[in-house]
């Protein structure tokens, strides 16, 4: 009875206890500054710009290589807004693979690395392990937008709890250009009319006209320039980020792609690379990409006789026959021949993807003398007469 009492006493005492659990995700634990989710990249209001500078430190103590990083001269330093002759021009990590060791962090000297302590950085399910590849804007997004107001790294506690021990004077935190007070300094700075970045010393000579052209023709050649295999990928993030902000925002989806897909075309006609012309424009026979080349036209023809030949079977029909009008059938919609399909070049006429090459032809004669043979010796006739019968049809002495 005693133990039953104190049982008893236990659940009734945990009864009137304040709930500890709480409605994840409407209500939310406050997260320690300590706190690791994944990696992304500081930006410097102050500069309007990433701390990083490609020095590539954070790359090459990665213990699982989840990092790649590209340096580029930074054209702000020419300009008098920046004290970082260097820049970088690309950043990712696959979060797919970082173990949020917080290596790169530690290793990093110019503070151009934190690992996210806030619920947004461990927001980052996705049905496919591709989306988990983030680029520069992804990484520096949750610092541009201000989600960052306390950026952390383990040194500055350290040299905080060696100062106090000592009895020293508290050095100041770390990423001071980082923080939410830097953020509303610029967004003062815009608002009166001032640059995003503080001018910290005069322009170099011809820097400003350089500076005007590059912002002029640069988004422009570059669309230019991508292949069409590059603007589709380029067009469907677009259209897919469009879509995910509809139905985060409880719009129709469909609609926003639509506006993102015709926003996307507006932009490649602006850089002199008109949409239609691009998607309709033949490419080489048997270049990359060619809808119309002689081995995808190949790859199509095979399709529509295999269906052919799988629906006889299925009916009860004679195969080969269905085989033949299938081919014919698809000669005659592209004109005749495959040759003559719209943009589709004439390959040559022993070129691998042709159907009635020389080559084809001969392994299809040999492999009906084959046919012959072994039916005639199923069936105790003379195989070289069979042979022979097949070889006169085909015209082959």
């Amino acid at each position: 009875m005693k133990g039953l009492f104190r049982g008893l006493a236990t659940t009734l005492s945990t009864a009137f206890r304040r709930p500890v659990t709480v409605q994840f995700p409407e209500v939310k634990h406050e997260l320690p500054v300590r706190q690791r989710s994944f990696p992304v990249l500081t930006w410097d209001f102050d500069h309007d710009e990433p701390f990083c500078t490609g020095c590539m430190v954070c790359v090459r103590n990665c213990p699982v290589e989840c990092m790649t990083a590209v340096m580029q001269d930074n054209p702000k330093y020419a300009l008098g807004q920046s004290n970082r002759r260097k820049g970088i021009e690309k950043f990712w990590i696959d979060y797919g693979r970082c173990i949020r060791c917080n290596i790169c962090v530690e290793v990093c000297n110019f503070e151009a690395i934190v690992m996210d302590n806030t619920w947004g950085g461990h927001a980052h399910s996705a049905f496919d392990r591709r989306d988990l590849h983030k680029d520069l804007d992804d990484l520096t997004k949750a610092s541009r937008e201000g989600r960052l107001p306390r950026p952390f790294r383990p040194v500055d506690d350290f040299d905080a709890a060696v100062a106090k021990l000592e009895g020293k004077e508290i050095p100041e935190a770390g990423m001071k250009g980082a923080r939410p007070e830097a953020r509303q300094a610029q967004i003062e700075r815009l608002a009166a009319g001032q640059g995003a970045a503080i001018q910290e010393r005069e322009p170099e000579p011809g820097a400003l006209k350089a500076a005007a052209a590059a912002a002029g023709g640069g988004a422009e050649e570059e669309l230019a320039g991508l292949s069409e295999k590059k603007l589709r990928a380029r067009r469907m993030r677009a259209e897919k980020e469009a879509r995910d902000l509809a139905i985060a925002e409880g719009r129709d989806p469909e609609a926003a792609a639509a506006e993102a897909r015709k926003a996307f075309e507006a932009s490649v006609s602006a850089g002199g690379t008109p949409r239609a012309a691009t998607a309709s424009a033949p490419a080489a026979a048997g270049a990359k990409g060619d809808p119309n080349s002689p081995s995808k036209l190949r790859a199509r023809r095979m399709r529509a006789e295999r269906e052919a030949r799988e629906k006889a079977v299925a009916e009860g029909r004679d195969p080969e026959a269905a085989v033949e009008e299938a081919r014919a059938a698809f000669e005659a919609s592209l004109g005749g021949s495959p040759a003559a399909a719209p943009g589709a070049a004439a390959a040559p006429a022993a070129a691998d993807g042709d159907a009635p090459s020389e080559k084809k032809l001969r392994a299809k004669r040999m492999r009906e003398e084959r046919e012959a043979r072994e039916k005639a010796i199923a069936e105790g006739a003379d195989p070289e007469a069979a042979v022979a019968e097949v070889r006169a049809r085909w015209g082959v002495q």
